[in-house]
Formats: structure tokens, sequence, C-alpha cells
């Protein structure tokens, strides 16, 4: 079930009504499991549990080789955030399985990554420069930013939406904050910008951020409303602000469907590292306490319900043969694992 198509049909009087839109906010995820079938697996029985918590499950083919290539998109972005003293942290699944299993999950087929606003900023102002020093990497390089009507702010990229979707993998999930992809065969980061949370703005913030969130997003994806002259206003309102507080959260930049995870901030900063598929990356510094916002107490377990992205039928479907595919992933990770080996060698 699309529940935006069934949200745009809505009288504006229930449309932009906190307490309405909130119930119906809490439907889609549970629809959206109804309808995933082929990319799950239930995982109630406890030999599972013990199998991905207790044993070196090694995964193979194409999964591995997203994950590969997805490593060395990983170690462009982190050698672009150190050169640049550009402070991020691996996030959610990705900060999930660097605990849980020292690398990826071994379903997973994604990265993600979180950042305070004042570091997003100055990360959309150098990555385009950092790719642009590598002809190669910028012709096959997605680099997004959609915050005018769906329009890519950074010009003379591509976005991470221009690739051949006939079966419409991408069509449904076009968001406005940062993101960057190697087109082929496709991997794309996602980066969440944060905001701190005003203390005595919290209890309003947790009552209409889900809604608020939704609606800013709807608005500026639509068309309805322009992002620059709607992002501050709404930030004001929930009382978002740049300037560091006791508490953060993710800003209205990010996705729409998602709940408020409220962090503290002494327990999340200064960061530290965790290792993660044989490399150092930044984490936030009390990782129970990240880990426990987003997915509880028991994320140590394996859940009831598994998913991936799909993201392997969508590279599949990108190549006429599976010679081509193989080929496309050894060239692509070499090249990039070159850019990143060598990357403080080039100053």
């Amino acid at each position: 079930m699309d529940f935006e198509k069934i949200y745009a049909k809505l009288p504006d009087s229930i449309k932009y009504n906190n307490y309405i839109l909130d119930f119906f906010l809490k439907i889609p995820k549970k629809l959206q499991n109804l309808n995933k079938k082929s990319n799950q697996l239930n995982s109630q029985n406890q030999l599972l549990d013990l199998l991905f918590t207790s044993c070196d499950i090694k995964i193979k083919g194409n999964l591995r080789n997203v994950q590969l290539l997805y490593i060395e998109l990983l170690r462009f972005v982190d050698n672009v955030c150190k050169k640049h003293d550009i402070d991020y942290w691996i996030d959610y699944g990705t900060l999930l399985g660097a605990v849980r299993h020292g690398g990826f999950i071994p379903w997973d087929d994604d990265i993600d990554l979180s950042i305070m606003r004042k570091d997003y900023e100055k990360l959309i102002k150098v990555l385009p420069d950092e790719i642009s020093k590598h002809e190669y990497f910028k012709e096959n390089c997605g680099l997004s930013l959609l915050i005018e009507n769906q329009k890519n702010y950074f010009e003379g990229f591509k976005s991470v939406y221009d690739v051949d979707d006939e079966n419409g993998f991408l069509d449904d999930d076009k968001f406005s904050f940062l993101q960057i992809a190697w087109l082929k065969p496709y991997v794309k980061i996602d980066l969440f910008p944060k905001d701190y949370v005003l203390e005595e703005k919290m209890e309003s913030f947790k009552k209409d951020y889900v809604s608020t969130k939704y609606k800013f997003n709807y608005d500026v994806k639509t068309g309805k409303k322009v992002f620059w002259d709607e992002f501050n206003k709404v930030k004001k309102e929930l009382g978002l602000v740049n300037t560091k507080t006791k508490y953060f959260n993710d800003s209205i930049d990010v996705l729409q469907l998602t709940p408020f995870w409220i962090y503290e901030t002494d327990k999340m900063f200064p960061l530290k590292t965790i290792e993660f598929e044989g490399y150092e990356f930044k984490c936030p510094n009390d990782i129970n306490h990240a880990l426990e916002v987003v997915f509880g107490k028991n994320y140590m377990h394996i859940p009831s319900v598994i998913e991936n992205h799909s993201l392997v039928p969508f590279i599949e479907h990108q190549f006429a043969s599976v010679d081509e595919m193989n080929e496309a992933f050894s060239k692509s990770i070499s090249y990039l694992k070159e850019i990143n080996d060598n990357f403080f060698n080039e100053e």
C-alpha cells in the first residue's frame, strides 16, 4: 500500500491535523512488512539467533560484492571527513553490524551515517571538489541534495537517482538529505543530518515532530512549499537548533516515516572509533546508548523479522550478464580502493 498516495487524496483538514496524521503514520510500517515477504526471513527460532550472534558467518557472491563496494565508498567519505576535520559517525544498522558482527549485518546491503548540522553543511561544500579530482569517479558518481522540488543542488553532478529503474526500485524513495552513490553497480550511502533540541521545547517536540516532519517533506517534494522558505521556520517551531544543547535528534530533512530518536549529547560525544570490516570508523562514545535509542535493549539478538533493501536484484538488472556484472564490481572496487589507499599521498 502506497501511504503517500493515500495521504495525497486526503482533505487538508485531515492532512494537516497532527493527531490524525500521527495515527496514520503508525500504520505504514506494519503494512510494508506484509508486502515485503520476498525480502524477509522469519528468524524467531533460537537456532538462527545462535548462528548469527555466535558464529563467524561469511557472506559470498553478489551480496558480498555489494558490501565490498560499499566499504570503499565509505572509506572515501571517511577520508574526506578526516582531511577537512569533519565529524560524522556510522549509525543505525551499520553501527549495529559493527558491534554485533564486526562489520556488515550478514544480510545488510546499505550503509547509514549520521552527522551534526554544522559538519553536514561543511561536507556539502567540500565533497563535490574532492570527487571532481577523479574524472572516472565523477562520471560514475551520483551526488544528491534534493531541496527544491526534487532538483539536485549539485550542479554538474548526476543525481543518485539517475539510473535505469524500469522496475521502480528508486521511484518512491527520493529524499532531500545528502546522498552519495556509485551508480553502476549501484550502492548508495545516506548521510542523516542531526539538530540539537531545545530542552524547553522537548514535550511539544515529541508531540509534533513526526507529523510536522512528514508534512514538511511532502510539501517540498510535491512543490507546494519551497525548501528554504520553510526549513528554518519549521525547525524553529519544533525547537531544533544548531547550537549545542543536552539532547539532539534527526532533523526534518531526513526520512519521512521515522519516529523521534532522542539522544543525550554527552553520551554520544566525543566520538571514538570502532572496527568495521577491518577498518576504523567513527562511532558514538556510548555505543550502547546509541543502539538502545533505535533498537531497544535486545539489539544483540536477531529480530523476529529481518529484511534488506533488495539491492542485489536491482544490480543484477543493471547488467546483461553475470560476467559483465562481476567485471564491473571488480573494476569499481579496485578503482576506489586505489584512490583511498593513496588519498593522503596526493596532497
